[in-house]
């Protein structure tokens, strides 16, 4: 199991971050998922449930590719207007029909950008970037959603 920092809601109440654990029973394939803790260390919760529904090679969110992110590249941070947690994962989570051939492969050109509220609810998907195409010349193009950004905060 490995933990990343996300951030801290506006009130100072929750912390989110990410983490491979699985203290529910209900990520079982160890990938990467979010998760809140209110600041004294009570209430944890598992926010997101993605399940590819097979360990990826190396379970967890560091070395994985599987959940939320990538490598060191791991985002999730809160919009200012709206409190929802923006994130990336190339996971389907909505099953709006993967890309790639192989579903037991990942490819970073699977990512898109994410949206869903603090307690779990809403999520929806934010971006529909190609990925990585192949031409009828044998050419390539490659369309990857990111750098992103979202709202800042109200004056």
């Amino acid at each position: 199991m490995d933990t990343f920092a996300g951030f801290v809601d506006p009130r100072r109440g929750r912390a989110f971050f990410l983490s491979s654990a699985d203290p529910f029973k209900t990520n079982p394939h160890e990938s990467c998922q979010i998760f809140s803790i209110d600041t004294v260390g009570r209430g944890l919760r598992q926010i997101t449930h993605f399940d590819l529904g097979y360990f990826v090679h190396l379970p967890g969110c560091f070395l994985s590719s599987g959940g939320i992110g990538y490598g060191g590249y791991r985002v999730i941070d809160q919009d200012a207007v709206t409190k929802a947690i923006i994130f990336n994962t190339a996971q389907d989570p909505l099953h709006l029909g993967a890309r790639r051939a192989d579903p037991t492969v990942y490819s970073y050109s699977d990512d898109q950008i994410f949206a869903v509220r603090p307690d779990g609810t809403g999520l929806r998907q934010l971006t529909d970037a190609a990925g990585f195409t192949t031409d009828p010349d044998g050419s390539f193009r490659v369309e990857l959603p990111g750098p992103f950004a979202h709202s800042a905060a109200p004056h």
